[in-house]
């Protein structure tokens, strides 16, 4: 019975494999990392100095995305400067320059990539809180766009990035969106529409938030009621209410934490104390607003409500890494990126495409498990914090509080 029960256990195990692989989608793009293996990079712990500049350049970031006339954005920072560290690592004179100041302050190359690595692999997924983020170079085949064999070893090192090549055309879009769909556990369905065919080089990035709360929403604390739009306009929507145990408060806006499973992750929100957000994520962009959010926050009860809601940003980011005064790399005359491969004419990175999903419900982010988890008695003395106008959020891991995505809730009907 022993043996007959360890058979049965193989042949389900096989069939969830099969299954699985049986949703996967072919990329037939020639894989350029097929043989290349990672060797041990250095890991180190983040110091107050990098976080800040972090911050500071991600609201900067969403500063750019961000429209109060437009509909609900999210971005992963976190995605933006990796790709623009795998660059670095073949960059040379003053587009090399450019890129080792992406933070704001002045890093060595051989620092960005060991900063980038620690971090990334400080991120700790579980099985109920995870973030997919996933990048991909691929180069163009008919501008013969082959890359440097130690340009390769360092993205094995320290990015764990995936690099094709083929030649730019429908096949290639095809492949690309099948290997980012492959990438985020079959969660986000397309990315690209078209290529750059001009291009030597162009790079791919998708960021997906699966979580579930660590405290999941009651069904009995979710109410119908209404969001006053960045028009003025109120729109119908669900708001979601629990006690949280961590409130935020300066001059400009009030807000709340409330944590993922595992805690590793937090969702943070913040409302602006005047109904135009825009100057306040002027602020966080400006340097010190976020941090200080964190050195003054309290322990205490907050009578939190957040409307559900979803948020992505697909397209190119180009505007976005312009933003941070890195655009070297990305003009076809401008760019020094020797060191990255050789092509016929100048290399050059020809575009950005990120791809980045967010949505919030009962459940928790994206997907996840339902539960009932009741709200306790109504503590005598608590801050109220109501999400029924536009405010700002970000995804933060719990360690160092760095925004992996960072977005804006403009409107209940994204």
């Amino acid at each position: 019975m022993k043996n007959l029960r360890r058979v049965l256990a193989l042949l389900v195990a096989a069939a969830m494999i099969m299954a699985f692989a049986g949703c996967q989608r072919e990329v037939t793009a020639e894989n350029l990392m097929e043989n290349v293996e990672a060797e041990n990079a250095s890991e180190l712990e983040l110091d107050d100095a990098f976080c800040k500049a972090y911050s500071r350049a991600a609201f900067r970031m969403l500063q750019n995305v961000y429209s109060s006339d437009g509909g609900n954005v999210v971005i992963s920072p976190l995605s933006v400067f990796y790709h623009l560290g795998v660059l670095a690592n073949g960059a040379e004179s003053g587009t090399r320059t450019e890129l080792e100041h992406m933070f704001d302050k002045e890093m060595t190359v051989t620092q960005i990539n060991e900063t980038l690595h620690s971090y990334v692999e400080q991120l700790t997924n579980n099985d109920t809180a995870k973030v997919y983020f996933e990048n991909a170079l691929w180069f163009n085949a008919d501008k013969n766009a082959q890359p440097n064999s130690a340009f390769l070893q360092n993205v094995a090192n320290y990015y764990g990035a995936s690099v094709y090549k083929e030649s730019f055309g429908p096949d290639a879009v095809t492949n690309i969106n099948n290997w980012i769909y492959n990438q985020t556990d079959m969660d986000v369905e397309y990315i690209l529409d078209e290529l750059p065919e001009e291009a030597p080089l162009c790079m791919m990035s998708a960021a997906v938030l699966s979580a579930d709360w660590a405290s999941p929403y009651s069904y009995n604390n979710i109410q119908d009621g209404t969001f006053t739009n960045a028009s003025g306009t109120e729109e119908k929507a669900q708001l979601m209410s629990a006690f949280e145990n961590r409130y935020l408060q300066c001059d400009s806006a009030v807000g709340f934490v409330k944590n993922y499973a595992g805690s590793n992750y937090a969702f943070v929100a913040f409302l602006p104390n005047r109904e135009d957000i825009t100057n306040f994520i002027s602020l966080l962009a400006g340097g010190g607003q976020y941090e200080k959010f964190f050195k003054e926050s309290q322990k205490a009860v907050v009578d939190a409500t957040v409307p559900k809601f979803s948020c992505e940003y697909k397209g190119s980011a180009l505007d976005v890494v312009k933003t941070l005064e890195v655009g070297k790399a990305f003009h076809p005359d401008q760019a020094q990126l020797s060191g990255v491969g050789q092509c016929d004419g100048n290399m050059y990175a020809g575009d950005l495409c990120v791809r980045t999903v967010m949505s919030v419900t009962e459940k928790g982010t994206s997907k996840g498990t339902a539960a009932t988890v009741a709200n306790k008695d109504v503590p005598t003395s608590v801050y109220v914090v109501t999400l029924n106008r536009p405010f700002v959020y970000a995804v933060i891991d719990t360690r160092y509080h760095l925004p992996v995505l960072v977005g804006a809730v403009n409107t209940m009907n994204n």
